[in-house]
């Protein structure tokens, strides 16, 4: 077995400076440019005091520290001027940490009833055999509250007094009294207010937040331009920060050992917040397909991926055995299998994908028709999967997610290709979700990635997504050790928020479940 003892843990000669960056994306809604970055910032290094020595002077007064300094620079990386790149001080093992924000709201303009209301329908008219268990009341309550306003404004519309004594067989009678004479006045009132009530909340809260979900997820003529527009300016950050942005594969030699791609970075985590996981998701998808290939070959007759093998080995055993993955072993081998990625020169420098409060939790229903489309989808690397898709190789006899390159032996241990949607065996995907109750107490728009994103074979559901319910801890028995806070969708890097008399540390569960995700001190 491999060990981390026995990689190379980095190519730097010795006195180099390890640098690495932390891509945040934001959610839905109108956000405002840096606002997510600058409180997540202060939760993930401006107050944790395990990321430098307390004994280090605080670097701009000289004075003992109280929390960790931060600086805010100009970007020009995200060519905005809205955008700031906000930097640390060397943390306690040498590594400075660059923040960026990948914001993206202002490409999401011009959102109509027109764009939300297709979406909003086929969330509505559908067999409830295609309604996932755990937003089923949800779906009710949301059928019930269409309902109620769908009555009342027709009530109000109607001579519902002339109604009434026709049904009594009095059509004839014209006596006007005072409860005729109420009622006539009494529903017009209610459907106007109603009317602006439902038109507030149609303008203001589902189209600024909801309508953002709509137009992303559904590719129809009107969104195309939308999510194409996004996708492309967040494939372009991140392949700046990798280095890549300006190569040309069109005028590289074939078979020529490729360049040292110009960055300054080492690791790259991408941290992403409810609509802006699926962004990020669907990012890292597009950049991987468009490097993936970016390996030197040069003696790949003698060249060996160890890490790589053993991963792969471990994926095939599990399989034969229909079992069930190791999770804790499968990362520490993503790990190593990334670090040796790099040394095959790939620029791939993303080794970790954090979700935080992900609607991928319902991809059945947001990224196809159903569980049986997301499945086909996944099988055919549309959506990719972690562990990811594998493929027979009659060579080897045995199923990888990378393919030969070339004459070099059919030994799996010797250099292979890792194919377009293969990122998530270098990368690790932690997923950070709070569990709903009541539809409003907790997160209903979040929850567990693993079965939905896991590698499915007809012997075996083999899942390397970790997830973390937090808001509150639940213990093995995925019972609740405290109470579930009032929608928390918005509050995972929130310091303030508790969940009982049990949560009295100084650091709460979910912002040390945060920072252990991110692990700035890993290398």
């Amino acid at each position: 077995m491999a060990t981390e003892k026995n990689v190379e843990r980095s190519n730097k000669t010795t006195g180099e400076k390890w640098k690495q960056a932390v891509l945040v994306i934001h959610g839905m809604g109108e956000q405002v440019p840096m606002d997510t970055l600058r409180g997540f910032v202060d939760t993930t290094w401006v107050t944790d005091e395990g990321l430098v020595p307390r004994t280090r002077p605080d670097p701009n007064s000289g004075q003992q520290r109280v929390e960790n300094p931060v600086w805010s620079k100009p970007d020009r990386r995200n060519r905005s001027f809205e955008l700031r790149r906000i930097t640390t001080e060397q943390a306690k093992n040498g590594v400075r940490t660059d923040f960026y924000e990948f914001y993206w709201a202002h490409l999401m303009h011009g959102t109509t009833w027109e764009h939300f209301k297709a979406w909003f329908a086929d969330l509505l008219w559908r067999s409830p055999k295609r309604v996932p268990q755990d937003v089923f009341s949800a779906w009710i309550a949301l059928w019930a509250v269409t309902v109620v306003v769908a009555v009342v404004l027709l009530a109000s519309t109607l001579p519902l007094g002339d109604l009434r004594q026709c049904f009594a067989g009095e059509c004839d009678d014209t006596a006007c009294n005072t409860s005729s004479l109420c009622w006539s006045w009494i529903w017009p009132v209610v459907g106007a207010v109603l009317s602006v009530v439902a038109g507030a909340f149609i303008n203001v809260y589902l189209l600024k937040y909801f309508g953002d979900v709509a137009r992303y997820v559904k590719a129809t003529p009107l969104n195309v331009a939308r999510r194409q527009e996004i996708r492309e300016k967040g494939v372009e950050l991140l392949e700046t920060l990798m280095g890549v942005r300006d190569f040309d594969p069109s005028k590289h030699k074939k078979g020529a050992p490729y360049p040292k791609w110009d960055t300054e970075y080492d690791r790259i985590i991408v941290v992403s917040h409810s609509l802006g996981t699926v962004i990020a998701y669907d990012i890292l998808k597009e950049s991987f397909a468009r490097i993936n290939r970016y390996l030197n070959r040069g003696g790949q007759a003698r060249k060996k991926q160890p890490h790589r093998h053993e991963l792969e080995k471990m994926l095939q055993y599990a399989i034969d055995t229909s079992g069930t993955l190791d999770v804790k072993r499968y990362r520490d081998l993503q790990n190593l299998a990334w670090q040796e990625l790099k040394s095959d020169g790939s620029p791939w420098l993303v080794s970790d994908f954090i979700t935080l409060g992900s609607p991928l939790t319902h991809a059945e229903f947001l990224l196809a028709h159903d569980e049986e489309d997301l499945r086909d989808q996944q099988e055919g690397r549309i959506l990719p999967t972690c562990p990811p898709a594998l493929e027979w190789d009659s060579r080897t006899k045995q199923q990888h997610f990378t393919y030969k390159h070339g004459s070099n032996s059919a030994n799996g241990e010797y250099f292979r290709l890792p194919h377009h949607a293969a990122h998530f065996a270098f990368t690790r995907w932690t997923n950070i979700y709070s569990k709903s109750s009541n539809i409003l107490w907790g997160d209903i728009i979040s929850g567990p990635l693993a079965g939905h994103f896991d590698l499915a074979t007809p012997v075996a559901r083999l899942q390397g997504i970790l997830d973390i319910p937090v808001l509150p801890e639940r213990d093995q028995e995925d019972k609740s050790k405290g109470r579930i806070p009032f929608f928390t969708h918005t509050k995972y890097w929130d310091m303030r928020v508790r969940t009982g008399p049990g949560d009295n540390w100084a650091v709460p569960y979910h912002i040390h479940k945060l920072r252990e995700a991110i692990n700035l001190l890993d290398k």
